[in-house]
């Protein structure tokens, strides 16, 4: 039974890890479709922006009367840019988070896997049990996870002041 024990350790933490991944991913895939309406909002600005850009409002008659007009325009247009934008950024701090909190239990299950790995022996790690794959199927999952978090949140650096419509 004691032989057992590192097998059961990594068990129960593969067990505490992949419900943690699936409530993540949950909240990951509805923080980008909370993006896709911000996205389509900063975009239509920018289409705004730069039509006012191009129309020359002092050859427009009735725009004549306004002459302060195209500035207040623009100034009003980049604040609320600038107001999506930090909306934006907010949703791209709840994907770090999620990036983060997924890292952190992956990153535990491995821990609590090497404190093991002696123990268990490759012919543990590789024997899939009536109910679940392997310990080495689920392992190499949890890496792939980690991997994609972490390549899609550097993807995500699009959120950031720095495409600023300015």
């Amino acid at each position: 039974m004691a032989q057992d024990q590192p097998l059961l350790a990594v068990q129960e933490a593969l067990k505490k890890c992949f419900p943690v991944v699936e409530e993540q991913q949950g909240l990951w895939q509805s923080t980008l479709q909370d993006c896709q309406p911000l996205l389509a909002s900063l975009s239509n600005l920018a289409e705004q922006l730069q039509a006012a850009q191009n129309l020359r409002f002092e050859d427009v008659p009735a725009l004549r009367a306004f002459p302060d007009l195209q500035e207040r325009l623009r100034r009003k247009q980049l604040e609320t840019g600038d107001t999506v934008l930090d909306r934006l950024e907010e949703k791209l701090d709840t994907l770090l988070k999620v990036r983060d909190t997924v890292s952190s239990h992956v990153e535990r299950v491995f821990h609590t896997y090497e404190q093991h790995a002696d123990a268990l022996g490759i012919d543990a790690v590789l024997q899939p049990s009536v109910v679940s794959p392997s310990v080495a199927d689920m392992l190499e999952w949890l890496q792939d996870i980690e991997r994609h978090y972490r390549s899609s949140s550097l993807n995500h650096r699009w959120y950031t002041h720095d495409c600023c419509i300015r």
